[in-house]
């Protein structure tokens, strides 16, 4: 049995992989993790002394004010190193990050710097780190206007709202249960890889 947890686990992508490793209890233990724990160092630190993995999700996407969106992806992967180290605990670390990391965006770069966090944590603690980029994931749930570019598209269509393409390019996506096999398989595996580019499964032209 593995005893896993998610932090993020009512978003997108937290979502799907929640609901999908609820089907093999006889595999995965999954164990409770609440928004707040961030908040609190107790209930963080119960949560990751019980983890055999932790698949760090919880991120900011989006916000008016891009200082903020850099601040909290950095505090939130500084939190969880803290508790780690509280705690003394070791477990298999699986962090998304972006593609866009190797762009100038501040969201790119507040996932880069995390990852890199983690990275040097797991070295210092010869533990096992797997941090996956992640290009455009798109499927049921995704919200317009913050983590689907899918469902913005569709989401605009559907409202008789004309889409707006700021920048012509080759737009990389993967399914969202698909990259939830991958993770899966990185769990299972014990994939120990700071650099996991996540190859898209379709492209589309978009202009």
């Amino acid at each position: 049995m593995i005893n896993i947890g998610i932090t993020g686990p009512k978003g997108f992508v937290g979502t799907h992989l929640f609901n999908t490793l609820g089907l093999s209890t006889d595999k995965y233990s999954l164990i409770e993790f609440k928004r707040n724990y961030f908040e609190d160092k107790v209930a963080l630190d119960f949560f990751v002394s019980q983890c055999d993995v932790i698949v760090h999700l919880a991120a900011l996407n989006r916000h008016k004010t891009y200082s903020v969106i850099y601040e909290t992806n950095i505090r939130l992967v500084s939190i969880l190193i803290d508790s780690l180290n509280r705690t003394k605990s070791t477990p298999h670390i699986i962090m998304s990050s972006s593609s866009q990391e190797h762009n100038n965006s501040i969201y790119g770069k507040s996932k880069k710097e995390g990852r890199l966090l983690l990275l040097e944590w797991a070295k210092e603690k010869n533990a096992t780190f797997t941090g996956m980029l992640i290009p455009n994931v798109f499927g049921p749930f995704g919200k317009p206007n913050y983590n689907s570019v899918v469902a913005t598209f569709c989401h605009q269509l559907s409202k008789n709202e004309t889409p707006i393409i700021e920048v012509d390019r080759d737009l990389k996506l993967i399914y969202v249960n698909e990259l939830v096999n991958l993770i899966i398989d990185c769990i299972n595996q014990k994939t120990n890889k700071s650099e996991y580019k996540v190859k898209h499964t379709s492209e589309n032209t978009v202009s």
